[in-house]
């Protein structure tokens, strides 16, 4: 730096020449003092280089993004009214000529920037850039305080648990607990969700206000999850070592809460539900209730054995059962009588069949909101986020009438409201348990099509995230859908091809590529490419590499390659690694997206010594049992079933979610763990 400086110090007339070399310094009284301050710290400045009529002046930096901002002070401050921009004003590698040039761009390899002056205003210039340095790095901190609404946080949160991200979703729900935005029951069910979708036993079953929530109506998922997490925490060791009498024993206390919250059971749910509802059944004598769960799951060894200890007790909804109450109670109250035939219609009527309830009318819901039946809408998406499945929304026709309605979408409430609707439907049908179901592919579509166009100006990584956690999900169900969620995908990118999208493109092209073997992409590798080669300064080692793959994926040979990302990055060498240092020993891969997984493996394989197995299990099995043994169990969200996950329940500390299902999310995840570690 010294030496450029010394170049244009040699060509400035009278009181402006210096020789940085020989003198060491300026001092602070000499005109330029703030910009040659500035070059050495290595942030921009601008120089001027005398010509024979007007002043050449070269403001350079070390990075594109330095580079654009002072372009920016400099047309707010000196340009025009004091000088002009050359042509062109902004010259690159392909552009600069002689030593001056080569030496400008070692200093500011992205280019710099071109302006001229008149000879008589140089004092002025040189005070204008002074003042102009002053004002800047005297000024505070750019902030902006959005102050986001309840729907906002609520859609913070729904997308947050839809990706994987706990922390979107945790500070979603800390902000609305703060400032009170929300009853206390539906923030603590959000808590509850939270907990159970990463798998906090603890922190439900030791919730101070847990017997306070599951005193009043809450949706049909928080009951569910307190019962899992009730399961997986006190009763599944014993369950596992088979041990039905110590099973039972733990149940006991947990009766007073749970009692009653399991509901009607039918062949489809989960079993552990059926389990706690025959620990429930067999804590009562309820030996009818047992024969009918035994029946319905008959390979669940731990609702058979519970049931086979009550073999021997008579049905107790046979009538003779019913008549012996008769003739042994003979109570004249009224009150006694009353609670005998309550008894009685409580032993005659199954506990397994379930209430009818009232099911929301999805197609009616644009009707709904056109028309100002906000007290219907609240009650219908109410119903439908305690329990999803009492409707089945199809196709999600009404979501495509809500955005296409010119009434709805120039109507700032009415669009509001379909906003809420549709979080609504991605909180029911995308945050499930189940996601993705197949009987479920034409919702999926819907969604996809209608966040795009919605959302597409959003820079806000949880929203592309969810985009491509939905295009994931589609191509597993059917890859015959490539063509449509490309398309799809590309729009999105187009509608703002900016570089704080770049990361999410790189894992829009792993997707992508992972269904596809066509070169179709090149062009969206090309269109990062370029932004890479300007300013890399950003990217980050794991970065430079996925982009070299993809572009070798994409057909490129590595010559190609290098030359488009400005630089050799296949192999790059880091002489310090945290990686490598954090002293990892076994690190698991848990994802169905094999050949992503095994990508990132040999990537995470060069920089660190430990032993690395991917498992691309459905379900629990040897696979699960060997990466619950490992340091860090690095959990692709998007690409795995909820049954894998049942079987980390007790190492939850060691996983690392993974938001993204390529490779570069996997080894980011890591880094972020040792990070994380770290500090």
């Amino acid at each position: 730096m010294i030496l450029l400086l010394d170049v244009f110090g040699a060509r400035l007339p009278g009181e402006l020449a210096f020789d940085l070399t020989k003198q060491g310094d300026v001092g602070c009284d000499h005109p330029l003092a703030g910009e040659i301050a500035a070059a050495l710290d290595g942030r921009a400045a601008s120089m001027p280089y005398a010509l024979s009529q007007d002043v050449l002046w070269v403001t350079f930096a070390q990075t594109a993004d330095a580079l654009r901002r002072v372009i920016e002070d400099l047309r707010c401050w000196i340009l025009p009214s004091f000088g002009w921009e050359g042509q062109p004003s902004i010259v690159s590698e392909a552009g600069a000529t002689g030593q001056m040039g080569v030496l400008l761009l070692r200093h500011s390899p992205q280019g710099y920037f071109r302006w001229y002056s008149r000879s008589a205003d140089t004092s002025a210039v040189i005070q204008r850039l002074a003042t102009m340095r002053r004002v800047i790095e005297q000024a505070p901190a750019r902030q902006t305080q959005i102050r986001p609404t309840l729907e906002m946080l609520r859609r913070q949160f729904t997308l947050g648990l839809a990706i994987g991200d706990r922390g979107a979703a945790d500070e979603a729900v800390d902000e609305i607990d703060q400032r009170q935005l929300d009853t206390a029951s539906n923030t603590l069910s959000m808590r509850i969700r939270l907990a159970a979708a990463f798998g906090d036993n603890r922190a439900i079953v030791d919730h101070p206000q847990l017997d306070d929530l599951l005193s009043m109506r809450v949706p049909r998922r928080v009951i569910e999850s307190v019962l899992l997490a009730h399961h997986a925490f006190y009763l599944s060791d014993a369950e596992h070592a088979g041990d039905i009498a110590a099973a039972r024993q733990a149940y006991l206390p947990l009766n007073d809460r749970l009692a009653g919250l399991v509901g009607p059971i039918s062949g489809k749910v989960d079993a552990v539900f059926a389990r706690m509802a025959a620990y429930e059944a067999a804590l009562n004598m309820e030996a009818d209730r047992l024969r009918a769960l035994a029946s319905m799951f008959p390979d669940d060894a731990i609702v058979v054995a519970l049931a086979a200890d009550f073999t021997a007790l008579p049905a107790l909804g046979d009538p003779e059962v019913v008549e012996a109450i008769d003739q042994i109670v003979d109570m004249p109250e009224p009150i006694m009588a009353e609670m005998v035939d309550l008894a009685k219609a409580h032993l005659l009527d199954s506990d397994l069949v379930a209430i009818p309830e009232v099911r929301p009318d999805w197609a009616g819901v644009p009707s709904l909101i056109a028309n100002g039946g906000l007290a219907q809408l609240d009650a219908l998406l109410e119903s439908a986020s305690m329990t999803p499945d009492i409707c089945d929304p199809g196709d999600g026709d009404f979501v495509f009438e809500l955005y296409t309605d010119p009434d709805i979408a120039t109507d700032p409430i009415k669009r509001a409201e379909a906003d809420r609707v549709l979080t609504t439907v991605i909180d029911a049908y995308i945050c499930e348990e189940r996601f993705p179901r197949r009987e479920r592919l034409p919702l999926y579509q819907t969604v996809l099509e209608i966040w795009s166009s919605n959302r597409s100006q959003s820079t806000d990584p949880i929203d592309g995230q969810l985009l491509l956690t939905i295009a994931d999900a589609m191509l597993r169900l059917d890859g015959k859908l490539e063509r449509a969620v490309a398309a799809t995908i590309i729009r999105w990118w187009e509608a703002r091809p900016v570089r704080s999208r770049l990361s999410w493109l790189g894992e829009t092209l792993e997707l992508l590529t992972e269904h596809s073997v066509s070169q179709d992409y090149l062009s969206l590798w090309y269109d990062g490419a370029v932004m890479i080669k300007v300013d890399s300064a950003g990217l980050s080692v794991t970065d430079k590499q996925i982009w070299h793959r993809l572009g070798r994926r994409l057909g490129l040979d590595t010559a190609a390659a290098d030359d488009a990302l400005g630089g050799p990055w296949d192999e790059i060498a880091l002489t310090t690694d945290r990686l490598r240092d954090f002293g990892f020993t076994k690190i698991a891969i848990v994802s169905l997206h094999e050949r992503a997984a095994r990508e990132a493996a040999a990537q995470i394989a060069k920089r660190t010594d430990a032993h690395i197995i991917v498992v691309t299990d459905h379900a629990a099995g040897e696979g699960t049992a060997s990466a619950a043994t490992a340091d860090v169990i690095l959990y692709v969200w998007g690409a795995t079933k909820h049954a894998v996950y049942r079987a980390f329940d007790k190492v939850r500390d060691r996983i690392e979610y993974v938001q993204g299902t390529g490779s570069a999310s996997i080894v980011r995840a890591l880094e972020r763990r040792v990070s994380s570690a770290i500090v």
